[in-house]
């Protein structure tokens, strides 16, 4: 009988500590191994979406070829400019004076010029007129001459009377008197037109150089002209009208060139920068865009700015207009 009751005992006992272990073993498991979701419960990142301007890869600046106060502007900011298209002009007082003044250098020496030009064509023909004289003189002169000498010699044979041969010497003598005249009128007006020729040589010569002056005045002049270096799409336009400039101002105009080839400058928070790379693609797309976008890739980061660089086929895709840049990120 007491046999019996010991087993009994013995197997309460063991139930009692089994029921225990069931109870405690569970908690323990639980604080080892925390309970994992399912995969399809974690949420994905999602990439980056920044807002950002588009602006040209290559941008030439163009700055006064000389210094001065910009006195005009003939293109402005947006506007598509070609090679050699006047986009300013410019004022400077030292160069409006040099070329005034060699014009009017110029201007005095070809009156100087003219002038003379109009009195060698008048001492010409007072010359020619002279000459036509002088020689008309000169055939009288020796025909009277010739008869002087033949009425010589016969008064002095004896053979011709003293009136004959003094009246033919008076009419010698007159003869030799006028044509003197003459030749010496002709040959005066024959060395005025020699003078002449001379001093207009020299006023050509003065002209040419006055000339050359004020066409390197002209040029000097035109230099405040500025005109577009290239073919572009102008970005930027700095200064008033009015405004003093000097040839180290190298930034009066910005004009954007190759406008296939654009970038995205973008400036994220610092949590967004640090999930972003260099090389990382993007995809631009503009608000009012129809379309996949643009592929693009991340060109630089330089402290809090991020350029994504991009080729658009359209040309209607400018800088200056606003776009949506996605950047594909796997962290």
């Amino acid at each position: 009988m007491r046999g019996k009751w010991f087993l009994v005992s013995a197997s309460l006992v063991l139930l009692g500590l089994a029921a225990i272990a069931v109870a405690v073993l569970p908690r323990a498991g639980a604080r080892k191994t925390p309970a994992t979701p399912p995969v399809s419960q974690i949420p994905p990142v999602a990439d980056i979406l920044l807002i950002g301007k588009i602006r040209a890869q290559h941008v030439i600046g163009v700055s006064p070829p000389i210094e001065g106060t910009i006195g005009a502007f003939f293109v402005e900011v947006g506007q598509e400019v070609f090679e050699g298209q006047l986009l300013a002009r410019l004022a400077n007082e030292g160069l409006e004076t040099g070329q005034q003044a060699a014009k009017r250098d110029v201007e005095i020496t070809q009156a100087r010029v003219n002038g003379i030009e109009s009195e060698i064509v008048s001492a010409r023909l007072e010359s020619s007129r002279a000459r036509a004289d002088a020689s008309r003189a000169r055939g009288e002169y020796e025909r009277l001459d010739r008869a002087y000498r033949r009425q010589q010699m016969l008064f002095n044979e004896g053979a011709s009377p003293k009136m004959a041969f003094e009246k033919a010497s008076r009419e010698f003598q007159q003869a030799q008197g006028e044509f003197g005249t003459l030749e010496k009128l002709a040959a005066n007006a024959e060395a005025r037109v020699a003078e002449l020729v001379r001093n207009l040589d020299a006023e050509k010569r003065t002209l040419r150089e006055k000339t050359e002056g004020l066409e390197t005045e002209t040029a000097r002049a035109g230099a405040t002209e500025l005109v577009s270096p290239t073919q572009g799409l102008v970005v930027a336009r700095n200064g008033e009208v009015g405004q003093a400039v000097t040839p180290d101002k190298m930034d009066l105009f910005q004009i954007a060139t190759q406008l296939s080839l654009l970038e995205v400058m973008l400036e994220p928070d610092p949590p967004t920068m640090r999930r972003i790379q260099l090389g990382q693609a993007a995809l631009v797309t503009l608000p009012d865009q129809a379309g996949g976008g643009m592929p693009g890739t991340v060109k630089s980061i330089q402290g809090d700015q991020v350029i994504v660089e991009f080729t658009s086929p359209d040309p209607g895709v400018k800088p200056g207009m606003p776009a949506q840049v996605h950047i594909k990120t796997n962290s």
